[in-house]
């Protein structure tokens, strides 16, 4: 049986009751209908919604009978056509981002509009997408913090991808989330933490450097780390991020995420890195006009007086 949800209004609070629509109820709109009754009128005796009393009557009129209960009453689905699979084939092989951002990214390159569930299903037909469950669904919307400047502060650390099975080693832009350094090899080591800042150094003067409390940045025995002795040379402050509080690093941590998933479907770093950049938009950033990391990280440059 079908259930509808009637939303009543009171001077303090909401109440919500749940009504169950049967075949009498639907002869009964009907009636009222032919009577001249408004739809409005209508769906305050059935209790349901007046998307669904035009529905019923809708159905009603064309068939001259009672709709069945239980049974779709709006439009069939429009069946997916060849184009469509094709485009959204196209543009996921390239940007493989999330539905709704290849609706923007299609319209933008194609010209055509395909609506961002029905991508979503054209995905999950070629084994490009999952079901999305519960926990995929965010609840609310949270407040980023980021620097104003591009380069005014970069997130570093470690992470072992098991795909892959080497340790990577990122720093990522806090303003503009651009890639600056990226090292892939077999060990954590300080020295190699050392040639990814410097890679990243070739973009910039950095000012500051957010990192967590890892072997390879902090001294266990007191005193400075090379780490950080590196840092104070070329005038870098470094930030430690509160203990047992990954959030403070959320950024290169949502970085290592995407790594996991998308690093084999290209054969170099380099490749990787151009289409993490260049290619891909970001929606942390101006997603209005699909702004990349390098877009932003050169928008976001602080100007020279």
């Amino acid at each position: 049986m079908a259930s509808c949800v009637i939303q009543k209004l009171f001077p303090y609070d909401k109440l919500i009751v749940s009504m169950k629509l049967t075949k009498n109820k639907l002869v009964e709109i009907i009636g009222k209908k032919n009577q001249g009754w408004t739809t409005y009128q209508a769906r305050k005796l059935a209790g349901i919604s007046i998307r669904r009393v035009n529905q019923v009557y809708r159905k009603y009129l064309l068939t001259e009978q009672v709709p069945e209960i239980g049974k779709a009453n709006g439009r069939p689905a429009r069946p997916i056509e060849e184009w469509e699979i094709q485009t959204v084939k196209g543009a996921f092989e390239k940007y493989s981002v999330s539905a709704s951002m290849l609706m923007r990214l299609i319209e933008r390159d194609y010209g055509r509009h395909i609506n961002h569930n029905r991508i979503h299903r054209i995905l999950l037909g070629l084994g490009m997408a999952k079901s999305k469950g519960k926990k995929d669904i965010r609840k609310k919307d949270w407040i980023r913090y980021e620097r104003r400047h591009s380069l005014t502060a970069v997130h570093i650390d470690w992470y072992y991808c098991s795909r892959k099975q080497l340790w990577v080693f990122a720093v990522i832009d806090d303003a503009s989330r651009k890639l600056l350094a990226l090292v892939e090899c077999n060990s954590p080591t300080t020295e190699a933490s050392i040639e990814g800042m410097k890679l990243a150094m070739k973009h910039g003067k950095i000012l500051q450097c957010i990192s967590d409390h890892g072997s390879q940045f902090i001294s266990n025995i007191g005193g400075d780390s090379k780490f950080k002795e590196f840092l104070d040379e070329n005038s870098i402050q470094q930030i430690l991020c509160r203990i047992k509080h990954p959030q403070s690093n959320g950024k290169v941590e949502k970085f290592f995420d995407l790594y996991q998933n998308k690093r084999s479907l290209f054969r170099t770093r380099e490749e990787f890195i151009a289409w993490y950049n260049e290619v891909r938009p970001h929606r942390s950033l101006n997603f209005e006009v699909l702004e990349t990391p390098q877009q932003a990280f050169i928008r976001k440059m602080k100007a020279e007086v």
